[in-house]
């Protein structure tokens, strides 16, 4: 393995399968900074656990005029000129105390046990897609199911038309399309002008609530207020609803697509869930463990400080690699080893720790845990129709999940 310095997140062949190279970081610089990116990487479980429990120093809030990803000065035009701009501080962007209003404001939304209630809805909605592939033999099980499942669950959510989620899906590309490899200025531009697109059309649905509020997510939140102090404005409404559009689906279709793929390349694992159902959300902890759908996202230090002995300055970048913490050996036992019999898996933090844990993550288990166990139910087999080595990933450093994931199917008897 190529030491750190001479590997990057930027380079393909590390965002394709970048597990080697966190153990490299790992054992030789567990904060490392990358010279190509400015940026530092933390690796380590540990210390990991000690940037998310310590918001003051290693901030949420990027410093003014910063953001994380791709930058295109066209691209942010448009969408300051043309739609309400990017990134205003509310959750996911935020520290204390703005982000403890505003996540109070979903909080309740994400609950446990709201989400209890919601199973019976969340497998009608597997069942619904898995119907329209099933008797084909055939899928494609992102296209056709890891993407729609979230994004008609989100869509329901916030009260849109949920058949419009392909629309959903190319808006949230393009939210995110500044986390991946370097791409032409182009290709930036295309997505502000659809991320523009979209924050008219969730305007457009904002005051239709303000007008007729309904029982969904959005109409709470334009009914709300910034701690009984004034009504939310729009873009602080806007800001929520894309994070929870974005966030909603791009971890979960990214931890069903992962979790399929690995029931189709081992034989024995999927025999073992048929036969044992009650292992299924113990697979669903393995599987966020060892995949990680969200790889890492980034933290910004507002002091001088030292982690890990490395001195890190005010105003660095660090990037926490939720990915990496999550394959560590002195954490995990034999922690590259996918074990349904793991006893600590739970102690994973593949939707990050403390104040920023994601507020979504109980339902993405609960779609997660339904899609598994529908793809069990209605095929007596399922897997790759192409060679494991065909199967590519996003070209993301923050992100994970294949790109297409097509498989051969095997309809369960009836009767």
């Amino acid at each position: 393995m190529n030491k750190p310095e001479q590997l990057s997140l930027m380079n393909p062949a590390v965002q394709q399968c970048p597990f080697a190279y966190y153990r490299t970081l790992r054992h030789d610089a567990p904060v490392h900074l990358m010279p190509d990116t400015g940026m530092y990487i933390v690796t380590s479980y540990d210390l990991l656990m000690e940037v998310m429990r310590n918001p003051k120093v290693f901030s949420n809030l990027a410093p003014k005029g910063r953001r994380a990803g791709l930058y295109c000065e066209e691209a942010e035009r448009i969408v300051s000129e043309k739609g309400y701009g990017r990134f205003i501080p509310t959750i996911v962007n935020n520290d204390p105390p703005g982000h403890t209003v505003y996540r109070g404001l979903v909080n309740d939304a994400f609950r446990a046990g709201r989400i209890r209630k919601m199973e019976a809805y969340i497998a009608e909605v597997v069942e619904d897609l898995i119907g329209k592939f099933a008797a084909k033999g055939e899928c494609d099980a992102v296209a056709d199911f890891a993407v729609p499942v979230p994004m008609y669950v989100i869509a329901d959510q916030l009260g849109v038309p949920r058949e419009h989620f392909q629309k959903f899906k190319e808006w949230s590309d393009a939210w995110v399309a500044g986390l991946g490899m370097p791409v032409p200025d182009a290709v930036l531009i295309d997505a502000a002008e659809k991320v523009v697109e979209m924050q008219h059309y969730m305007i457009a649905r904002m005051h239709e609530r303000r007008a007729e509020p309904r029982d969904d997510i959005m109409s709470d939140l334009v009914q709300a207020s910034y701690d009984g102090e004034r009504p939310l404005t729009d873009k602080e409404v806007l800001s929520i609803v894309e994070q929870i559009l974005v966030a909603g689906n791009e971890t979960t279709t990214n931890g069903i697509a992962n979790g399929i793929l690995l029931m189709a390349e081992d034989a024995d694992l999927q025999a073992r869930l048929r036969q044992n159902r009650d292992l299924l959300p113990k697979f669903v902890e393995e599987v966020l463990r060892t995949e990680s759908p969200v790889q890492g996202l980034f933290r910004y230090v507002t002091e001088d400080t030292e982690l890990g002995g490395v001195r890190l300055p005010a105003g660095a970048t660090v990037m926490i690699r939720y990915a990496a913490g999550n394959r560590d050996d002195a954490k995990f036992e034999h922690a590259e080893a996918f074990d349904l019999d793991r006893r600590n898996n739970g102690a994973h933090i593949a939707f990050g720790s403390g104040i920023h844990h994601c507020v979504g993550s109980q339902l993405a288990r609960a779609e997660m845990l339904a899609s598994f166990r529908a793809f069990l139910d209605r095929f007596a087999a399922f897997e790759l129709a192409v060679p494991a080595g065909d199967i590519h990933y996003h070209p993301s450093f923050a992100l994970r999940g294949p790109e297409t994931l097509p498989l051969r199917l095997t309809p369960a008897a009836v009767g």
